[in-house]
């Protein structure tokens, strides 16, 4: 499946929601999702000088200038001003949760924002509108290269259900691992803090759980694999995530990169 499809796919007839590719987000979880990516990938001034425009209209312009080269502009009641690139993101942001764009405009942001097909419609029929994301993963196959085991953190990614499952499979050895971050309240929550070391209290820089696959010297193995965190079974979420946090598994149908490329 080719990046054409993702550009092309016909918008009119709703995906099928037992589809695990596709994603519906309501406008509020469409906007809260904008701004994880903008948190989770660090800088991506291009990105947003593309989105800017949609979200403040006639507000905003994108032009070179001696103040801000290749930034964009914002009108601030009398004149335009520039918004460098570390505070355009937050601004937009703020901008999408105080005015609230339509839901086509907030469907064409987050189609170039996650870089697949998005488009504005309905879980079901008498459901509130929102908007569809497909996450480019469909064939995905991991290429067991540990990149993920061994350089991103996941250390705050367990939740309640991890903890419950280790305990009900008795797995004393893996929640030896895990710190116990606060006291829960009557409707909270704890939060959790996995992989930190019982003998020194440091936070393992390597998943403890990564063995070496037996057969291929450059290949890992989850040895904790059927019953290891959520974050982990999750990973990566889209092909952008993939692409952007270093994966290099690949997809059964050959697809262009999902990431700077696209539109």
């Amino acid at each position: 499946m080719t990046r054409n499809y993702f550009l092309n796919h016909d918008p009119k007839r709703p995906p099928d929601s037992g589809d695990p590719c596709w994603i519906f987000l309501t406008p509020t979880q469409a906007v809260d999702a904008v701004a994880m990516d903008f948190q989770a990938y660090g800088p991506q001034p291009e990105l947003l000088r593309r989105i800017a425009p949609l979200v403040l209209g006639p507000q905003c312009r994108t032009a070179l200038s001696e103040e801000n080269r290749n930034g964009v502009t914002v009108w601030r009641g009398a004149s335009f001003e520039p918004v460098q690139d570390h505070s355009l993101g937050f601004y937009l942001i703020h901008v999408m949760e105080t005015a609230p764009p339509d839901l086509n405009t907030l469907a064409h942001i987050c189609r170039r924002v996650f870089q697949t097909t998005t488009f504005a419609g309905k879980l079901t029929a008498d459901d509130e509108p929102g908007i569809w994301v497909h996450s480019q993963m469909d064939g995905f196959v991991c290429r067991q290269c540990g990149q993920c085991c061994r350089q991103l953190d996941y250390e705050t990614g367990c939740d309640e259900s991890d903890i419950r499952l280790w305990q009900d499979r008795g797995r004393t050895d893996i929640l030896a691992w895990v710190q116990y971050l606060d006291t829960p309240g009557e409707s909270v929550d704890r939060a959790y803090r996995i992989w930190v070391d019982p003998d020194t209290g440091k936070t393992a820089r390597t998943c403890p759980w990564l063995g070496s696959c037996p057969d291929h010297s450059n290949r890992f193995v989850c040895t904790i694999h059927a019953i290891k965190p959520e974050v982990c079974r999750q990973y990566p979420y889209t092909a952008k995530h993939a692409a952007m946090t270093g994966c290099s598994g690949r997809f059964a149908a050959q697809t262009e990169p999902p990431v700077h490329t696209n539109p």
